[in-house]
C-alpha cells in the first residue's frame, strides 16, 4: 500500500526567534539571568546575571542566523516518539487560496544543513493548498516518513519502548527510539533498526507477513518477539491514521474571489495564532514573504543587524530596515503587506545603498560632536531614517563634511521634539522625504524646510531653543551639557541618571515648580547618586574643585545655599539652556 500524499505548501514562514536568537533558549536564558540579578540583590549578582544575559545572546543569534525549515534531527527523533505515545503534538492551520497570487515554496523530501531554497508564485486562478501554521512539523513527518536529512534514513529500533534496554545497557526511560542512518551503511547499523518509510508502506492485508518476516530477518527471541510485532503494528497504524494531525482550513469553502480573505487578513489570523507564545509582528511575516522571492533577505536583514547593533540596544530591528527600505526606494511609505510585496524589487537593490547609510548614521551619532553614546536617547530609533534617506543620496552613502552641523541640528530637533514617536510615523517621514528628494545629490541639508515641517505638523513643537523644550527631554539636554556621561558602561555603578541637584526629598515641598526644572538637573553616576542621597549640594560637591564644578556640571559654588534655591535654578537654567543654543546653532 502507498501513502496518499496531498500537495501542501509552506507560507508565511514562522521564524521562532526573540531577540534575534532562538526562541525557547533565548527565554530560558532571559529568565535565568534575571534570577540570578535579582536573588542576591547585591553588585555580585547583578554582575553574573548580566553577564550570563550578554555572554549567552550573542551565541543565540550566531545560531539562529541560518533558521532552517526543519526541526534537528533529535527533534525529529522524540516528535515519532510522541506519536507512538499519543502524546498531543499541536494541529495544522491551512490556506486553501485560489483568488489571489501569492509567494510559496515546496516542502523538501530531502532535506541538508545549508541549501537553497527556490520560491515559486502561485498563479491567481490556481487553487492550492498551503500551510500558515505548523510548518516545522508537517516538513519534519515528510522529512521522517518519506525523506531523509543530511543523506540519512529515519529508522526504528523495534524492540524499543517501555522496559526496554539497549545493546550499551542504557535505559532509555522507555522512549520509542528512532536513529538517522545511511541505508549504505548495513555493517554498522543494528539490525533492529528498521526504516520506517518500509514499515509505513506495509499493505494492512500483508502486515502479519511483513512483521514475520522482520522478526526472522533480525532474528529475535523470547519476549523481544512480542514487543517488536506490537511495536510495528502501533507504528503503522499511528503514521497511517487520518486523524494523526487536526487540521483547521481557512477558505475552504470559497467559491468567489469577494469571499476570499486578503492577503493582509490571512497576515492577521497567522499572527494571532500564533500570539501564545513570543507574539510576531507583522514585520516578521513581511520579511517570510520577501525571503519567498529574494532568497538572500533573512541572511543580509541578519548580517546588517548584527553588525550595526550587536549588543540590541539600539533596537534596531527587522522593523525598521524594511521601513528604511521602503523609504530609500522612493516606494509608499505605508507599512503593509501590498506595498512590500508591490516594491520588493527596488528595495532589494536598494539594500546596499541602505546598509551603507545605516552605518554612516550611526557612526555619526557616535562621534564627539554629535555625542549620542547612548542607545537610551536615540529614541525613537525611528528617528534615525531622515538622516539614512539624506546619506543614502551621497556618494558612497558619506557624510559631507559641510553638513554635519545641519546634521546635528536636525537629528537634535527631531529628538527634541519626539516628531517620529508613535506606531505609525509613516506620514511624518513621507513628508520629510518630499524635502529631501526635491533637493539634488550632495546638496545641503534643508534644515529650515525640515523644522517648517515640524512646526506645521505637530502641536507644541519646538524649532529654537528654549527652557521649555529642555524641560520636555531633559537627558538630552544634558548629554549636551555634560558630553560624554551618558554612555554605554559595563557596570550599573557607573551608569549615568539624572539627579536632582537639590534634593527633590527636601525641596519638592517647598518649591513644586522648580524642583525638576533643567537648572537643578545633573548626570550623575548611579552608584554616587545612591551615596549622595539627599545631602545638600554644598555638602557633596565640597571636595569639587570650583574650576570642575563649573565645568563638569554648569553649577557656580556661591549659589549653593539653601536661600538661594530659586536664584541658582534661574540662573543655572539660563546657562544650560545657552550651552545647547550654542550646540543647536539656534
Amino acid at each position: 500500500m502507498s501513502l496518499r500524499r496531498l500537495p501542501f505548501h509552506r507560507v508565511l514562514h514562522r521564524p521562532g526567534l526573540f531577540l534575534g536568537g532562538e526562541r525557547e533558549p533565548a527565554l530560558i536564558t532571559a529568565i535565568v539571568a534575571g534570577g540570578l540579578a535579582v536573588s542576591g540583590m547585591n553588585t555580585v549578582s547583578f554582575v553574573v546575571g548580566a553577564t550570563v544575559w550578554f555572554g549567552a545572546i550573542p551565541l543565540l543569534r550566531w545560531m539562529a542566523k541560518a533558521d532552517p525549515p526543519v526541526w534537528e534531527s533529535d527533534q525529529i527523533r522524540l516528535l515519532f516518539d510522541s506519536i507512538l505515545r499519543d502524546y498531543p503534538f499541536g494541529s495544522l492551520l491551512l490556506w486553501e487560496t485560489r483568488f489571489l497570487e501569492v509567494p510559496y515554496r515546496d516542502f523538501i523530501l530531502d532535506f541538508r544543513r545549508g541549501m537553497t531554497f527556490i520560491p515559486k508564485i502561485k498563479a491567481e486562478g490556481k487553487p492550492m493548498k498551503m500551510v500558515l501554521d505548523g510548518q516545522q512539523r508537517m516538513q519534519s513527518l515528510y522529512v521522517g516518513i518519506c525523506g531523509s536529512y543530511d543523506g540519512r534514513r529515519l529508522y526504528f529500533n523495534v524492540t524499543s519502548g517501555p522496559g526496554f534496554k539497549g545493546d550499551d545497557t542504557e535505559e532509555l526511560d522507555g522512549r520509542f527510539r528512532f536513529e538517522f542512518w545511511q541505508d549504505a551503511d548495513q555493517v554498522n547499523r543494528p539490525k533492529r533498526l528498521i526504516r520506517v518509510a518500509d514499515i509505513v508502506e506495509w499493505s494492512p492485508r500483508l502486515e502479519d507477513a511483513e512483521i514475520k518476516n522482520v522478526i526472522q530477518t533480525i532474528p529475535l527471541e523470547g519476549d523481544d518477539i512480542d514487543r517488536a510485532a506490537r511495536n510495528m503494528r502501533l507504528l503503522h497504524a499511528a503514521i497511517t491514521r487520518t486523524d494523526l494531525v487536526p487540521i483547521e482550513t481557512i477558505d475552504e469553502e470559497v467559491r468567489s474571489a469577494g469571499q476570499a480573505r486578503t492577503i493582509s487578513e490571512i497576515l492577521d489570523i497567522f499572527v494571532r495564532v500564533n500570539s501564545g507564545g513570543t507574539r510576531l509582528t507583522r514585520s516578521d511575516l513581511m520579511l517570510g514573504l520577501i525571503s519567498t522571492r529574494w532568497s538572500g533577505a533573512r541572511q543580509a536583514f541578519d548580517e546588517l543587524v548584527g553588525q550595526v547593533d550587536p549588543d540590541g540596544s539600539l533596537g534596531i530591528d527587522k522593523d525598521l530596515v524594511i521601513r528604511g527600505l521602503l523609504l530609500v526606494s522612493d516606494a509608499t511609505v505605508a507599512f503593509d503587506v501590498q506595498t512590500v510585496e508591490r516594491h520588493w524589487d527596488s528595495m532589494a537593490s536598494k539594500f546596499d545603498c541602505f546598509a551603507a547609510a545605516l552605518r554612516a548614521a550611526i557612526d555619526f551619532c557616535r562621534e564627539p560632536e554629535v555625542g549620542i553614546l547612548s542607545a537610551s536617547l536615540l529614541s525613537p530609533i525611528v528617528t534615525l531614517l531622515p538622516l539614512v534617506y539624506y546619506l543614502s543620496l551621497q556618494r558612497g552613502g558619506s557624510v559631507p563634511d559641510g553638513q554635519r552641523h545641519a546634521m546635528r541640528m536636525v537629528l537634535y530637533f527631531l529628538l527634541f521634539n519626539g516628531f517620529l514617536r508613535g506606531n505609525n510615523p509613516q506620514a511624518r517621514l513621507r513628508w520629510i522625504r518630499e524635502v529631501l528628494a526635491r533637493n539634488n545629490i550632495n546638496s545641503a541639508l534643508p534644515v529650515d524646510e525640515i523644522l517648517a515641517i515640524i512646526k506645521s505638523r505637530q502641536r507644541g513643537s519646538f524649532v529654537a531653543t528654549s527652557a521649555d523644550m529642555l524641560n520636555w527631554n531633559p537627558r538630552l539636554a544634558l548629554n549636551i551639557v555634560q558630553p560624554g556621561v551618558c554612555r554605554e558602561t559595563l557596570s550599573w555603578q557607573a551608569k549615568a541618571e539624572v539627579d536632582h541637584i537639590f534634593p527633590q526629598s527636601v525641596y519638592r515641598s517647598r518649591f513644586p515648580d522648580m524642583v525638576d526644572d533643567i537648572g537643578n538637573l545633573a548626570y550623575l553616576g548611579k552608584l554616587r547618586n545612591i551615596r549622595k542621597t539627599d545631602q545638600p549640594p554644598w555638602e557633596y560637591f565640597k571636595q569639587i574643585p570650583d574650576d570642575e564644578l563649573e565645568r563638569n556640571f554648569l553649577i557656580q559654588r556661591s549659589l549653593l545655599a539653601d536661600d538661594k534655591f530659586d536664584e541658582f535654578v534661574a540662573s543655572r537654567r539660563e546657562r544650560v539652556t545657552a550651552v545647547v543654543k550654542t550646540f543647536l546653532g539656534r
